[in-house]
């Protein structure tokens, strides 16, 4: 199942080698919500991580406290993720490509085990990519997002932030049921 094109891939390649340190660094400001969301689950899997940024706020801190794994297509030799209890994908459904969109959500759904969080940004980016497209390529209001995500997941808290136009998600896979 194809997740990213390869012509993209480049693209997203050489905008992390060309702004290190600027693409997977949103999930900081979620830290402590991240946490609590986890549940005590400490065997996490990034989805999306860009350059980090999740994993290095973490650790710094609650030290030696949670195991992350990093899933970032555009890292170069990436292999497709185990799945994992708990999963954060924070602001990168905005960044898939339309055509893969429904892709990409079957295998974020096939590696989330109990639980996930994720963000995703409802508007316009600010960042223009290296072939001119803004690097928000989906660009749709949260109750559309909502509409999709519940295809895939059962969304167990909701919020939607209007200052900052961002979706925020509580979810469980299909069949299970939290309450």
């Amino acid at each position: 199942m194809k997740l990213i094109t390869d012509e993209y891939a480049e693209v997203l390649a050489w905008e992390h080698a060309n702004t290190p340190g600027k693409w997977g660094q949103t999930a900081k400001m979620y830290v402590n919500t991240i946490v609590k969301h986890s549940a005590g689950e400490t065997d996490w899997l990034d989805y999306g991580a860009g350059s980090g940024g999740l994993n290095h706020a973490v650790q710094e801190q609650y030290p030696d406290t949670y195991t992350i794994t990093e899933y970032e297509p555009s890292r170069p030799n990436t292999v497709a993720p185990d799945p994992k209890p708990y999963v954060a994908c924070i602001d990168v459904l905005e960044h898939i490509e339309p055509s893969l969109l429904h892709n990409v959500l079957k295998d974020l759904a096939r590696v989330t085990v109990l639980r996930g969080y994720f963000t995703i940004s409802c508007r316009s980016a600010a960042k223009i990519l290296k072939d001119g497209r803004n690097a928000h390529l989906i660009v749709e209001n949260h109750q559309w997002w909502k509409d999709v995500m519940s295809q895939y997941f059962t969304i167990l808290e909701e919020e939607y932030e209007p200052s900052d136009m961002n979706f925020r998600i509580v979810v469980a896979p299909k069949e299970l049921n939290f309450v």
